[in-house]
């Protein structure tokens, strides 16, 4: 009986030995690889969904996340590779030249992997890819790997639809309507054709026919400057006449102050000239007065002096009979 006991603690003790040196291989230690600096990331409407696209001969990047925050206790574990291994074959590995040990204490990691997207004529750009992520390790109890990682949605653009998807964003940067709306009818002209070209090139994109894409949303964008060109041209036009209306009002207004200033000159003048008459005529008519008052003085002299003779004689004695 004592023997099965120490039988059964033995077996306890190994198995318990064995859990703390070995890693929890059900941990969820690999995080979602997130794609650094993207030509395009969102809904590209050739696919029909979310991508993650780079373009053709340039340089993807993948930061991969690693963790073992809420795994039981473990013993140092070095990473020693980080690998993404895709669906044409491409196997890009990163191995870290110092390594990199996770422990109870530092429990997370971060590296980047990157790499040369190959041409589409290897990664074709009319499906999606998937790949997958693996992260190496070393303990005192061997190597061994992570849980691994499957992903998909990732494009591969070639070089004119890279170009045709980064016109389609500056495109859709432009309003569909313009409030306020344009005064210039030749800039609402321009607007309704680049409106128009859009359309026409997303027809062009989501069939995969990429050049006419391209060559027609740039199309669109130079309509678009075009009519903003436009209506700030009329706009200068507009506020050059405004000025110009403007100046000549107050020339007119000027001029039409000075001429009434003339006017009213004229007629202080007149009305000083009209003053020096009455003035005059006052005169005139003072000396007529003084004349008029010289003849009847005259003549009430001449009345006294008929009165006196016949005063005279009345009194003068006749002489006797």
């Amino acid at each position: 009986m004592k023997e099965k006991n120490a039988l059964f603690l033995g077996l306890i003790l190994v198995l318990s030995i064995s859990m703390y040196f070995v890693w929890p291989a059900a941990a969820d230690l690999v995080g979602t690889g997130t794609w650094l600096e993207p030509a395009f990331k969102g809904t590209d409407a050739f696919y029909a969904t979310d991508v993650t696209a780079y373009r053709e001969l340039t340089v993807a990047k993948l930061a991969v996340t690693i963790d073992k925050d809420g795994a039981p206790p473990t013993p140092q574990v070095n990473i020693t590779a980080i690998s993404v291994v895709f669906d044409w074959g491409g196997n890009y590995t990163l191995v870290p030249t110092t390594g990199y040990t996770l422990n109870n204490t530092v429990t997370q990691a971060a590296f980047t992997v990157p790499f040369t997207v190959p041409s589409t004529s290897v990664a074709s750009n009319l499906f999606l890819h998937t790949y997958t992520i693996y992260v190496k390790y070393n303990t005192t109890m061997g190597a061994g790997t992570f849980p691994t990682v499957t992903r998909d949605a990732f494009a591969v653009y070639s070089t004119s639809q890279a170009n045709a998807q980064a016109l389609n964003q500056q495109v859709d940067a432009y309003p569909t309507t313009f409030s306020p709306a344009f005064v210039s009818p030749e800039a609402g002209i321009f607007w309704e054709k680049a409106k128009n070209a859009a359309d026409m090139a997303d027809k062009y994109y989501q069939a995969g026919a990429f050049v006419d894409a391209e060559s027609t949303y740039q199309a669109a964008v130079n309509l678009f400057e075009e009519a903003f060109a436009a209506e700030a041209a009329y706009s200068q036009d507009y506020r050059a006449s405004q000025t110009s209306y403007n100046n000549a009002l107050a020339n007119a207004a000027n001029k039409g102050a000075d001429a009434a200033m003339v006017e009213a000159d004229a007629r202080a003048v007149e009305a000083n000239a009209t003053m020096v008459e009455a003035d005059a005529a006052m005169r005139q008519a003072d000396a007529a007065l003084s004349n008029a008052y010289g003849w009847l003085f005259f003549g009430i002299g001449w009345t006294l002096i008929g009165l006196g003779v016949i005063i005279y004689g009345l009194r003068k004695p006749k002489p006797a009979v």
